[in-house]
């Protein structure tokens, strides 16, 4: 196993960022895999991943505002925020031709960030569970929503949202993660993950809110590099939709 390391920066508007990093200790790292975890999920939720990658990357898991170890502000829980802090770690990093893996809300990460930036420093992106549109248009057939892969209608967004600010929040984090793990699961790996959500509450109802809201099927068409979109038959999501 390669030691992983703890490291900061600091994004333009002042706020300090954690990260995990882990390097191979005998080939060249010059290959860079980014980890972007889902939305209130902090970057030790890819500790196996780092393990496994970093046999032949240099692997980097960001802690989002908020997440972690990073600086928990009482601004920016928002996709368009969370892709500028992206950028500014790749710039503080001078990363280029880096792989991004991106789970759920770091999907909408990576799609902002390229919508503001275009994709120069990205070589490769892969994107887990999470398709370019998430709220349901009232006008669309049930073909279409299948095909789009949006699930959420908008007289519940804060029904759901707010759930975080309730005092049994921890019920829904709870429900989030058993219907986003298989039967498979273990007791302890949904412990793992639960203890992986430390986001403030009130930031994660923000950030929630605003992710369910995007829509980024233009972006799609903006792709000119190699995507891999993962996903399953079983996910929250209809899959036709995670895979664009």
């Amino acid at each position: 196993m390669n030691t992983v390391q703890s490291h900061y920066f600091k994004t333009n508007d002042g706020v300090t960022l954690h990260y995990l990093e882990a390097t191979p200790s005998k080939t060249d790292h010059s290959e860079t895999v980014l980890l972007l975890p889902a939305g209130g999920i902090s970057a030790r939720i890819f500790q196996y991943q780092i393990d496994a990658f970093s046999q032949y990357y240099r692997v980097i898991s960001l802690n989002k505002r908020g997440h972690g170890q990073s600086e928990k502000v009482d601004f920016g829980y928002r996709v368009s925020r969370y892709a500028h802090d992206l950028h500014d770690l790749l710039t503080s990093l001078a990363l280029t031709e880096v792989t991004i893996v991106a789970h759920a809300l770091g999907a909408a990460i990576v799609y902002n960030y390229i919508d503001l930036f275009g994709h120069q420093s990205i070589k490769k992106l892969i994107i887990v569970d999470e398709p370019a549109v998430l709220l349901v248009n009232p006008t669309w057939s049930d073909k279409e929503k299948q095909e789009y892969g949006c699930i959420y209608h908008a007289a519940e967004i804060h029904g759901l949202t707010n759930g975080f600010l309730e005092d049994n929040a921890n019920v829904l984090k709870q429900n989030i993660i058993n219907i986003t793990t298989t039967s498979h699961a273990t007791k302890a790996q949904k412990d793992f993950i639960l203890d992986c959500m430390t986001i403030p509450d009130s930031a994660a109802s923000q950030l929630y809110l605003d992710n369910i809201c995007q829509d980024f099927r233009d972006v799609l068409k903006k792709l000119t590099l190699p995507v891999l979109f993962i996903t399953g038959r079983a996910s929250l999501y209809p899959w036709q939709g995670v895979v664009a």
